[in-house]
């Protein structure tokens, strides 16, 4: 299976159209990932021979009666190696932080590890599926990308501002 998504270089947008004289860049899903991705410096890994490598774990473990819950964590070996343990775990589980038997919870945490940046995250492949995390990815690149265009019409807004004042100025 290998890496499910990957960081490297900007990947080229699919098309650029323009509407009403600005250049609107259409990604598509795969590239808009990548973009959510980059944007954090992080990985999402789905092979299990990358399980023990990631940062931060999330994955199917079962109760001794035949349940299905899911855990999501740090990983304890790579904590050993000097990584900042952002929940004080120390990579173990406790049930009550990091036991879940709802996918939402579960896509939830994950955005939120996500957004601290700089992980690697193995997600199991089926809980990937269930939980729709490439819908909150999704989420996450409009608002990424609603961040952006905010900032660029303040920035243009402050910009003719600039100018009306210096025009103002200038002819009083």
């Amino acid at each position: 299976m290998g890496v499910f998504y990957t960081l490297g270089g900007s990947t080229p947008p699919l098309t650029a159209i323009k509407l009403n004289q600005k250049p609107v860049i259409i990604m598509e899903h795969k590239e808009r990932i990548n973009f959510v991705l980059d944007n954090y410096k992080s990985k999402i890994y789905q092979d299990q021979i990358s399980f023990g490598k990631c940062d931060f774990q999330i994955y199917p473990d079962f109760t001794s009666d035949g349940y299905q819950l899911k855990v999501a964590k740090y990983n304890e070996n790579i904590l050993n190696k000097g990584m900042h343990d952002s929940d004080g775990s120390r990579g173990k589980i406790f049930l009550n932080e990091h036991v879940f038997h709802n996918n939402f919870d579960l896509a939830l945490v994950f955005m939120e590890e996500l957004r601290k940046g700089g992980l690697s995250i193995y997600v199991d492949e089926q809980i990937y599926e269930d939980a729709m995390i490439d819908s909150y990815l999704e989420e996450e690149y409009e608002r990424l990308t609603d961040l952006e265009d905010t900032d660029l019409q303040e920035a243009e807004l402050a910009e003719e501002d600039l100018k009306d004042e210096l025009y103002n100025n200038f002819y009083d």
